[in-house]
């Protein structure tokens, strides 16, 4: 099943995600000050409450003590008014001593929207009242509840404005944390679509790689990108030679098999053996096209180079060399095999080639890299012919059997992985050449 496309881009997706973090954070900081903020109103009406009822319960003992009646006692003018919403009364029977404020009134209690300690009720005309009860026990009398009432309108109307302020703080807080979302979109993505524009450029052939000027969250996967296109870039061009390689080794059978389509008599073995020379070129230059192109895991360097030692040594037996090698165990590199073998086989060989007694080979880590050395005894090379040594097809002596391919198919091979190969004089006398993976 093929997946489903994202409707949402990146930026949508940030923006959305800001929007929502901030409603959820605005509702939540909402709810936290408007239940802190209503305690404070509620707080502030229950320590008014407090004093007046210690002060009621101060008349009340005062009037016990001269003698007076204990209804109508005097304890600040707000409850001498009749219905001022300020009311007091000693217990729950009737006939209990009550405030003036409350004349002939009546309060009924809301338990539905009591907020312990504060008790709710409505007052003789309706209006919301806030309560708070407290023991007071009189001189040799039994302990009574003294109820004492404080107007709610004023706290009602603060608890209301309160609520409607803390209700647009959510949509305000959206709406700001919202457009910055935006900003921190555009903003934070810019290095994305710089990366965007910088891979159009690649494409359309107006640049070779991506660059850096990406921050240093995207500059590390522009250099891998840039890695990657350098190493495509790398494996076409080596294409290119293995066509311009395989075009260079078919020219000799080719014009041999001219010579011989040209002769009175075809020599029809002489032409066989030219077209098995042709077709085992094109097997091998189609299998060193693919390398370097796939993946490659981390193989033994030393097994690899053992099978390819014996190999070389087998072809020049006849010249009974000495090889002096010496391959540092445990050593493993990330490629493929057929490319180390064609590297080293190339190198071996040049050196058998050439040597007039004794080959050395070392193979060791330096550092981060792996150094093959393959040196030779043989006639070396001038420092001018050191220089043209790595062009494709050059060779310095006919006499010898070759393509002059070799250390260019190495050279590209090692560029291929980020190596590199340095041709120089080396101490036995001849050419020295130096592989580092």
């Amino acid at each position: 099943m093929a997946p489903k496309p994202d409707r949402f881009g990146l930026a949508a997706r940030l923006i959305a995600l800001g929007v929502l973090s901030a409603l959820l954070a605005g509702v939540a900081a909402s709810l936290v000050l408007q239940r802190s903020l209503q305690d404070v109103v509620l707080r502030s009406v229950e320590q008014g409450l407090l004093q007046r009822a210690e002060r009621v319960a101060a008349e009340l003992r005062a009037a016990q003590e001269r003698g007076r009646p204990l209804g109508g006692v005097a304890a600040g003018a707000e409850f001498e008014t009749i219905f001022s919403g300020w009311y007091w009364q000693l217990g729950e029977d009737a006939g209990a001593p009550r405030s003036r404020s409350l004349w002939d009134g009546g309060i009924s209690a809301d338990p539905a929207q009591a907020r312990p300690p504060l008790a709710r009720a409505q007052g003789p005309r309706g209006e919301p009242l806030w309560g708070l009860a407290t023991a007071l026990e009189l001189a040799g009398e039994a302990p009574r509840t003294l109820q004492v009432w404080a107007p709610a309108a004023e706290s009602d109307a603060e608890i209301e404005r309160i609520r409607r302020v803390l209700l647009a703080l959510p949509l305000g807080l959206t709406a700001l944390l919202g457009g910055l979302a935006v900003l921190q979109a555009r903003v934070g993505l810019a290095p994305v679509r710089r990366l965007q524009a910088a891979l159009g450029r690649v494409r359309a052939g107006d640049a070779g790689q991506l660059g850096e000027d990406f921050g240093p969250d995207l500059a590390p996967l522009a250099r891998e990108m840039d890695a990657v296109l350098q190493r495509n870039a790398q494996i076409v061009e080596r294409s290119r030679h293995h066509a311009a390689d395989l075009g260079h080794a078919l020219k000799k059978p080719l014009a041999l098999l001219s010579a011989a389509a040209q002769a009175p008599a075809v020599d029809a073995g002489a032409v066989q053996q030219q077209l098995h020379s042709m077709a085992a070129l094109i097997d091998r230059h189609l299998v060193r096209s693919a390398s370097g192109a796939g993946g490659a895991g981390r193989i033994e360097v030393a097994p690899v180079l053992d099978g390819v030692l014996a190999l070389v040594r087998h072809l020049h037996a006849a010249r009974a060399l000495e090889w002096d090698v010496e391959l540092e165990p445990g050593l493993r590199w990330a490629g493929a095999a057929g490319d180390l073998e064609e590297m080293a086989g190339n190198l071996l060989d040049n050196a058998g080639k050439w040597a007039a007694a004794r080959v050395r080979v070392r193979c060791a880590r330096d550092g981060e890299r792996i150094v093959l050395t393959v040196e030779d005894d043989g006639p070396g090379l001038s420092a001018g012919q050191i220089a043209e040594a790595g062009q494709r097809g050059r060779r310095f002596d006919e006499s010898v059997a070759g393509s002059g391919l070799g250390l260019a198919i190495v050279d590209d091979l090692a560029a291929t992985y980020g190596g590199t190969l340095a041709l120089e004089a080396g101490a036995l006398g001849g050419l020295r050449c130096r592989l580092a993976l």
